[in-house]
């Protein structure tokens, strides 16, 4: 009688946490390589966040090889208003980027200049990433 009473306890139980758990979903959506990916809690308000930004740290994930690295660090140099573009440090598969500029712009200047260094996605903090042209 226990061991029925083990065996009814165990099945009822399965049921129960697969009852509960079939109405959760989960996604995982994998992020896109060249994404970059900017994490600052001012960023929260695009607009005011680049239009105030002189100074940019960002991450790309999985930029390619090193080569491609430094033609995408190249390409952010020669943008018109870029005093200075470096690589930082690597984090698994995402390598670190400062972007100085030499006066203030806006979140429309910074949409070209990522694309013209051939970066198409942005995730910003825990937001949805989006196309740079949309951002």
């Amino acid at each position: 009688m226990k061991k029925l009473a083990i065996c009814a306890m165990i099945l009822l139980g399965s049921l129960a946490v697969n009852a509960n758990t079939g109405n959760d979903v989960i996604i995982v959506k994998e992020i896109p390589a060249k994404t970059i990916c900017i994490k600052n809690g001012m960023a929260n308000d695009v607009n005011t966040f680049f239009s105030n930004a002189t100074s940019l740290f960002f991450e790309v994930y999985k930029p390619g090889t090193k080569a491609d690295l430094v033609a995408m660090i190249d390409k952010l140099k020669a943008v018109d208003g870029v005093e200075n573009a470096s690589a930082g440090t690597i984090n698994g598969d995402y390598y670190a980027i400062t972007l100085t500029l030499k006066t203030k712009k806006d979140k429309a200047w910074f949409a070209k200049a990522f694309a013209a260094a051939g970066l198409e996605y942005i995730k910003i903090n825990n937001n949805e990433i989006v196309e740079v042209a949309k951002l």
